[in-house]
């Protein structure tokens, strides 16, 4: 059996930036910015302009890939409990997040949606190129599907800011 030494979370930084590296993506290393707001995130990059790679102090055994999606006002007036039209949305988008194995959370603003986040993690002792690469190709091409079930749903939804980005038309591997 062989045992492999844990990665320690400045281990898991380096290799996660590499990894970014390897796409030609523009990113920030928000580590400092966000200690300021928050004791709960030991490091944290923004990839283009809706990915988030993230260790949480909490869970010393994985990294998180989000894809944050925010909506424009205009967009968010359509996106409420009432509205059957959303709530078939919602019934479709958490189908193929099931389906993919991600995470999904809408984010409200008061009691008004104002974006959806899909998200999954990478194990540390599994953190590789391919595997973090994989998981992040899986958020974005859900991030892909989760804007056509929008605009499927609700005519004129433009979701103006999150498909169009590089970060999820680009392939991953550069």
């Amino acid at each position: 059996m062989i045992n492999t030494m844990a990665k320690t979370t400045e281990q898991m930084k380096l290799l996660v930036e590499d990894f970014i590296k390897i796409t030609n993506i523009n990113y920030e290393d928000q580590t400092e910015k966000i200690r300021e707001k928050s004791k709960i995130v030991d490091w944290q990059f923004h990839v283009g302009t809706n990915v988030i790679v993230s260790k949480n102090t909490n869970r010393e055994d994985r990294i998180h890939v989000n894809v944050n999606m925010r909506f424009p006002s205009q967009d968010a007036k359509l996106l409420v409990i009432k509205n059957p039209s959303f709530s078939k949305a919602i019934m479709e988008i958490s189908e193929i997040c099931t389906i993919c194995k991600v995470g999904h959370q809408w984010i409200k603003n008061g009691e008004e949606i104002s974006g959806l986040a899909i998200f999954s993690h990478v194990d540390e002792e599994d953190l590789s190129r391919v595997a973090f690469h994989s998981a992040w190709d899986n958020v974005a091409r859900v991030s892909g599907h989760v804007q056509k079930i929008l605009r499927s749903n609700f005519s004129g939804f433009s979701a103006q800011n999150s498909s169009v980005d590089q970060t999820i038309d680009k392939s991953m591997y550069g």
